[in-house]
């Protein structure tokens, strides 16, 4: 077996036996490298006892519950979908996008003569595309508001600060703005400006004569810009090759950097995700959404993350089966994009029912789908369409108890297709049917009959994780792409709304200046902001030393505006807008 020791400095000469190829295997980071394969674990969960881990080239620790490991691609056994693995395997995940900080009272704070919150001596972590630090949003002549950027784009081994790709610290940033040519020194960017737009929404500084303030305008910002999602997973889950999408373990990583800087430096910390996936059961079982309740439910940590943008992208179908009614069709219109490109679908039955399904082709061919081939992809070739569905069927996946068919739609033909659902039991259950979120899939393939229900997205249904909708704050109406509630265990989400229509944001280069976004990421962003104001009255000024996310959220809820006319909790907005100001209004 090779040893780091064999690659000591002077030592590969003399070991004529080391390959290059295997000095090259050694130095390549296997979450950067194509040949490797991630799987999210709970490692402390041992049969052989207790265990003492480390982190290394091909095992991460995030926390004290998951770890990320990294298997050669060719050791993986097919199929990569089933009862064990699908938990295991990471999720894919895209941005929530498409004057707003008085709608939610952060202006008469930023301006009030005793509070006068601005997010000083807090941390907030943007866990996205990564950040344009040139902008003037970010800093102050040659000084940054940057802590710190852990670009996993960058290739980069294991180090004292991160698993992989770079970090560059405020020094480093600090001298790149001093130099004409900033990006010979720090060569981070932001291509889709995302991440940019967030942290100026979240703690970019107040700029008058721009008319712009983030909502927590002193607060210092720690970025991680997250890498591609891997090829393998592309495939996996036949995801369009030109979209930004990200995958769950990066996420993770993310934001166990971003707990261990606030840790370092001694401050509250505000976390911002802005990103989403239809994948999943919806129930908050996930490991992105587990390990956010657990960094929320921690002293001096909350996490925002948006609902999503999904409640009338007809990407949802919802049926239920009774006493009289055993069987459901559903009908399901693909688009000439997916046409040529193929998309991927999950079937998610409640227990204890099991389901039977037959798909039926634009025209009128119809397979049926095995429910006896457990451990096998079942392959469905139809005759006088050229296409083929590949089947996982997990009659009870082991971490929701329900029943999950995975379906992946290769050259399917443009037109109505069809499934025929039909429970085996008399019991009264409900199944979901999803696609891919906007970004992953087009506007072309949608359900006929969509449900708008039970849309948000993960991590959005994590329990204690902030869960935030968008409104218009011209007018007080709901952002009409705003994904509705609630998760699919009925948990309450969104928890409440916030200003993201219409949103003045930073704009990285080469557009640069300020421009206008909409969507529930930009809402998450004001609320991890408005958290961050929270910490400086609670933590910071030593009101309520020890608050917590779950803190922040209750204040917040406590404190949101409802209508009259409408009952509370909903589906649409939680608990209701977000009003800072009615907050410390009720705490005096």
């Amino acid at each position: 077996m090779l040893r780091a020791e064999d690659y000591e400095q002077g030592r590969y000469e003399e070991k004529k036996e080391i390959t290059v190829q295997e000095r090259n295997l050694w130095e390549t980071v296997p979450a950067q490298d194509e040949n490797y394969q991630s799987f999210i674990v709970r490692y402390n969960q041992n049969v052989e006892g207790t265990v003492q881990y480390e982190s290394d080239r091909t095992f991460q620790i995030i926390d004290d519950m998951f770890g990320v490991t990294y298997v050669p691609a060719s050791q993986v056994p097919e199929p990569l979908i089933s009862s064990f693995s699908y938990f295991s395997v990471p999720k894919c995940y895209t941005y929530m996008d498409q004057g707003s900080l008085g709608a939610s009272g952060v202006t008469r704070l930023h301006e009030h003569p005793y509070l006068k919150l601005k997010g000083s001596g807090t941390l907030i972590a943007v866990i996205d595309s990564g950040i344009d630090y040139r902008h003037p949003a970010f800093r102050n002549g040659d000084r940054t508001k940057i802590v710190s950027i852990w670009d996993q784009n960058i290739p980069g081994g294991l180090s004292k600060e991160a698993p992989f790709g770079r970090v560059y610290n405020r020094e480093e940033i600090d001298r790149a703005l001093s130099e004409e040519n900033p990006l010979e020194i720090v060569p981070s960017i932001d291509e889709s400006g995302h991440g940019t737009m967030l942290a100026g929404a979240a703690a970019g500084n107040g700029i008058p004569e721009e008319g712009f303030s983030g909502a927590a305008p002193q607060a210092e910002l720690v970025i991680v810009k997250l890498k591609p999602a891997k090829q393998y997973l592309r495939e996996l889950y036949l995801l369009p090759p030109e979209k930004d999408i990200f995958q769950e373990d990066d996420i993770m990583l993310g934001i166990s950097f971003a707990v261990k800087i606030a840790f370092q430096l001694k401050k509250p910390l505000a976390i911002c995700i802005g990103l989403g996936t239809s994948q999943g059961s919806h129930r908050g079982e996930a490991p992105l959404s587990q390990y956010i309740s657990s960094v929320a439910n921690f002293s001096q940590n909350a996490v925002a993350v948006s609902a999503g943008n999904e409640g009338f992208a007809r990407r949802h179908y919802m049926g239920r089966m009774g006493e009289n009614k055993q069987s459901e069709t559903v009908e399901l219109q693909v688009g000439p994009r997916e046409s040529d490109l193929g998309f991927s679908m999950e079937f998610w039955g409640e227990a204890p029912n099991f389901y039977n399904v037959v798909i039926q082709s634009p025209t009128g061919e119809k397979l049926p789908v095995s429910a006896a081939l457990k451990r096998e992809t079942q392959e469905l070739s139809f005759v006088f369409v050229e296409t083929r569905v590949l089947v996982n069927y997990i009659p009870i996946e082991r971490r929701s108890g329900n029943t999950l068919i995975f379906f992946r739609f290769l050259h399917p033909a443009q037109g109505i297709w069809k499934l025929e659902i039909e429970g085996r039991r008399g019991s009264i259950d409900r199944f979901h049917i999803w696609l891919p979120v906007r970004g992953m899939i087009s506007d072309g393939t949608f359900f006929l009959e969509a449900s708008p229900e039970y849309t948000i997205t993960s991590p959005g249904d994590s329990p204690d994780g902030m869960t935030v909708t968008a409104y218009q704050h011209r007018d007080n109406s709901l952002y009409i792409h705003a994904s509705r509630g609630y998760n699919t265990d009925n948990l309450i989400k969104p928890d409440f709304a916030a200003p993201g229509v219409d949103i003045k944001t930073p704009l990285a280069e080469p557009l640069g200046g300020y421009g206008n976004a909409s969507g529930t990421s930009l809402a998450a962003a004001q609320t991890a902001g408005i958290a961050a104001l929270l910490f400086e009255w609670s933590v910071i000024r030593g009101n309520e030393p020890f608050f917590s996310g779950t803190s922040v959220k209750n204040y917040l809820k406590r404190g949101a505006v409802r209508e009259e006319n409408i009952q509370y909790p909903n589906k649409e907005w939680g608990y209701g807008r977000i009003d800072l100001y009615h907050t410390f209004e009720l705490l005096t």
